[in-house]
């Protein structure tokens, strides 16, 4: 048996095939190094013709103005001012004018604010213009002429000074001999032109300037003529990218549209391929640049930038063409081509085709051999019989590999089923956190983000559509006191109880939301065009809510009744943002709180005074501590010996314009707004600082200040940290003072509360419950609070005197206080009657008018200065 053929004897016999492929590579070098740049000069060349030709109309259009500014300005110094002789003017300048065809007008200024201005109109006709600003004012003397020769005058008012014109400014600025103004629309004939102007001493004695108005307009026709290729365009640019001269109209664009992009922005042409040439010339760093290739969409387009000094200004003459109209011509290269290599090519065939039944079987086979391993089957094959030594050795290989991947398939397979499995599980994770994100997890509903979300969905929808929506803001009356008598879990079964009576009272296509806590939002899409059937339709679907939601529930064998307040905003096209359509319904809601509950209100003009009104008095409230106009008034509580023994810390407002602003008014403001905080804090300053003036002038006297805390500001993470802090820093023992909490405060998450008491009172700072018995009194979370004194309400002790049972609750008020080793301070005292029955009954503090009003500190200081003994 024969050795096998080595490689090198195969490649021994393709050596003729090798030089075929040498031939074409020095063709391809040809085309390469020769042919191809030979066209690229070309192709440049072309580009620098058309731009000759434009710089030459540039050239043409602004040298002879030029030359004659001069001479103009000459005459002018030697006679009488065109403002004191027109005619004389306009026998100089009418010729002129009239000759050169590109100078639309003349215009004359002084530094006097005298100033004069010859137009001819395209029509033929001619206008003057006569400004005298320190004589007539803004009145200018109007002169027009037909082209009959018959004038008119009249007087027209115009803001016009040719001292703040460019060319006037330009032209008399130290060191100018010559001014160009950039390119510019002109404000007597709103035609793009420049002007050319220079500074000129008048015969009168003032210095002013001359200019000389060129119009613009043989550019754009010359660029629109220009030739490049087929479909080329060129164009006149300024620095800053205007259009001065325009390209050739495409045919889609009317002529008078085309016209108007004259002095805009090239982005305004609306031509892909002349921003995609501008941005390759903002690349160059906006420098001259030859024929460059450049892409715009999909196309290749060649372009070329040249500049044109004009003055101090720099126009730029654009010049752009489809590549493909300056390719070479590849029909008849590659006739040639073909030719030649059609002859090599057939000898090559010749020695080829016995290469291909030497190499082609066996490379045949062991492809097949591939398609099959590709395709998964890993049986054996039939041996493959060659004699090149390289194809034996890769059909060993391959048999190995087909080995290999036998194995590793069947390992893959295995991995495959963990992996989906894998997969599996974090979809579920997938759509688990999708949910959570999106959806409240105890009703299922939408939460306050997917609830905005669609919220702003439907408003921007609303914009584009005649039909009316609405928002309804949904709160349950009560509901904090149900679930802390029933307990979180029954309240829990309360909320998904509501969440499923909401979704069926609703239509089909309506958004239930849970906002959080126990508010929940309806939104109704679709409603009526018009405006009082949609507010009907709004009314009809609320009152079916809160009759669905006001039937009995079955709750863990408890019966619970409850009701709702709902406040409705309908928006049409007008809708604002997604917060303040919730800050509106929030406003009804209230609204609807304030009329008793279980109703339905809109947010209307009312309501949105009402909100103007608490805007400017939250404005208001934000300057009033900086400007001091808040203060503390002082109340005074005394023993059942009448002693004086503390006082109530009540803030004050004392506005410049609104007077005294009641704190009825502006506490809850401050509630709302966050600002309670900074008053809070500055309050307990203030009662602390008045404490150790007190102290220091009055030593005999032990006072304690009750000052009161609201639930946001004893919320606040740094509540407990801020009082430490004012306490440490004016070494003020806790005991002097007081902080008086309300019972609604108490029932929002109450294991916070008894630990921020219990840090206070741990610093000796004592604690009133205020208005007991007004609220939802509870002796299970009483008995649990580290107070130190209850306050019996003023309703209470308002009729003690009269009304048995308020009698009797003062009483009861009295007796649980001492039973629980709580101090008792009666408030609201205004009779020494009502004194005395609450003394009787037990009362250890009083506070009300009886005793005194609130009083300023200097006032209520009078009060710890020693009296003498009466005689």
């Amino acid at each position: 048996m024969s050795r096998p053929a080595t490689l090198r004897d195969v490649i021994f016999k393709r050596l003729l095939l090798l030089v075929t492929g040498g031939l074409l590579a020095v063709m391809a070098a040809v085309v390469g190094f020769i042919v191809l740049p030979l066209h690229e000069r070309l192709t440049a060349s072309e580009f620098t013709r058309v731009a000759d030709l434009v710089e030459n109309t540039l050239r043409e259009t602004v040298e002879l103005p030029s030359q004659i500014l001069p001479s103009a300005a000459e005459w002018l110094a030697g006679q009488k001012a065109p403002f004191d002789d027109t005619q004389a003017a306009e026998r100089y300048f009418k010729p002129l004018l009239s000759h050169v065809r590109n100078i639309s007008s003349i215009v004359i200024g002084n530094e006097e604010g005298r100033g004069w201005m010859l137009l001819r109109l395209p029509d033929g006709r001619w206008r003057s213009r006569s400004t005298d600003l320190p004589g007539t004012g803004s009145e200018h003397l109007i002169v027009e002429e037909d082209v009959a020769g018959n004038r008119s005058e009249h007087w027209q008012t115009l803001d016009y000074d040719a001292r703040s014109r460019p060319w006037y400014e330009g032209a008399v600025r130290p060191g100018t001999v010559r001014y160009w103004t950039p390119p510019y629309t002109f404000y007597t004939t709103g035609q793009p032109g420049i002007t050319v102007s220079q500074a000129v001493s008048l015969s009168d004695g003032s210095q002013g300037a001359i200019g000389l108005d060129i119009l613009l307009a043989e550019l754009s026709t010359r660029t629109r003529e220009a030739r490049i290729g087929a479909s080329g365009s060129t164009l006149v640019l300024t620095e800053g990218e205007l259009v001065l001269a325009l390209p050739r109209r495409p045919d889609h664009i009317a002529e008078s549209d085309w016209l108007g992009t004259l002095m805009l922005p090239a982005s305004a042409l609306g031509q892909p391929s002349i921003n995609d040439a501008l941005s390759l010339w903002r690349q160059a760093g906006r420098t001259r640049f030859s024929a460059s290739r450049f892409n715009s969409e999909g196309e290749d387009w060649i372009a070329a930038m040249t500049p044109y000094e004009v003055g101090e200004q720099r126009l730029w003459v654009l010049t752009l063409a489809p590549a493909r109209e300056f390719e070479p011509a590849w029909s008849l290269i590659g006739l040639t081509i073909a030719a030649t290599l059609g002859i090599l090519i057939g000898v090559a065939a010749v020695i080829a085709q016995r290469q291909a039944r030497t190499i082609a079987a066996p490379l045949e086979m062991l492809a097949v051999q591939g398609k099959r391993i590709g395709a998964l089957d890993f049986s054996r094959p039939p041996p493959l019989r060659t004699r090149i030594a390289e194809l034996a050795q890769l059909s060993t290989t391959l048999d190995e590999m087909r080995t290999l991947l036998g194995r590793n398939q069947t390992a893959l397979a295995t991995q495959a089923g963990q992996l989906q499995l894998q997969v599996e599980e974090l979809q579920t994770a997938e759509h688990r956190i999708h949910a959570l994100a999106y959806f409240d997890p105890l009703t299922q509903l939408p939460n306050r983000r997917l609830l905005m979300d669609r919220l702003a969905h439907v408003l921007e929808a609303g914009r584009r559509r005649t039909s009316h929506c609405a928002l309804l803001l949904l709160d349950l009356d009560n509901f904090k006191v149900l679930n802390d008598t029933l307990g979180h879990d029954h309240g829990d079964e309360l909320l998904r109880e509501v969440a499923r009576r909401l979704s069926q009272a609703v239509r089909s296509g309506d958004t239930v939301a849970r906002l959080g806590g126990d508010e929940f939002v309806v939104i109704l899409e679709d409603l009526s065009e018009d405006h009082d059937e949609a507010r009907q339709q709004v009314g009809e679907i609320g009152r079916k809510i809160l009759q669905v939601i006001e039937h009995s529930y079955q709750v863990h064998k408890f019966n619970a009744d409850i009701s709702a307040s709902i406040g409705a905003v309908l928006f049409g096209q007008e809708a604002g943002t997604a917060e303040t359509a919730l800050k509106h319904a929030d406003m009804a809601m209230y609204q609807s709180k304030a009329l008793g509950r279980n109703c339905l209100s809109f947010f209307g003009p009312e309501l949105a005074v009402k909100l103007s009104a608490r805007a400017g008095l939250e404005a208001d409230l934000r300057h009033a501590l900086e400007a001091g106009q808040i203060h503390l008034h002082y109340q005074a509580v005394v023993d059942v010996g009448g002693r004086l023994v503390g006082a109530e810390a009540l803030m004050r407002w004392s506005h410049p314009e609104r007077g005294q602003v009641p704190p009825a008014e502006f506490i809850p403001v401050a509630e709302e707004s966050g600002l309670i905080i900074a008053l809070g804090t500055w309050a307990i300053e203030s009662a602390c600082d008045q404490l150790l003036a007190w102290s220091a002038t009055y030593p005999q006297h032990a006072l304690q200040i009750a000052i009161n805390v609201s639930a946001r500001q004893f919320h606040h993470a740094d509540f407990v940290a801020t009082v430490t802090d004012i306490l440490g820093a004016r070494n003020i023992p806790g005991a002097w003072i007081k902080f008086e909490l309300t019972e609604s405060m108490l029932l929002e998450d109450t294991e916070t509360v008894v630990e921020r008491m219990q840090q206070l009172r741990a610093l000796g700072i004592g604690f009133a419950l205020d208005d007991f018995g007004t609220g939802y009194s509870s002796l299970s979370y009483l008995k649990r609070l580290p107070l130190t004194a209850l306050k019996i309400d003023r309703s209470f002790v308002r009729d003690v005197l009269t009304d048995p049972n308020d009698a009797a609750i003062a009483r009861t008020i009295i007796a649980l206080a001492h039973t629980m080793e709580l101090r008792v301070i009666a408030e609201g005292v205004e009779l020494q009657a009502q004194f005395d029955m609450l003394a009787a009954a037990g009362c250890d503090r009083f506070q009300g008018y009886l005793i005194g009003r609130p009083e300023p500190s200097t006032v209520f200081g009078t009060r710890l200065e020693p009296h003498p003994p009466a005689a």
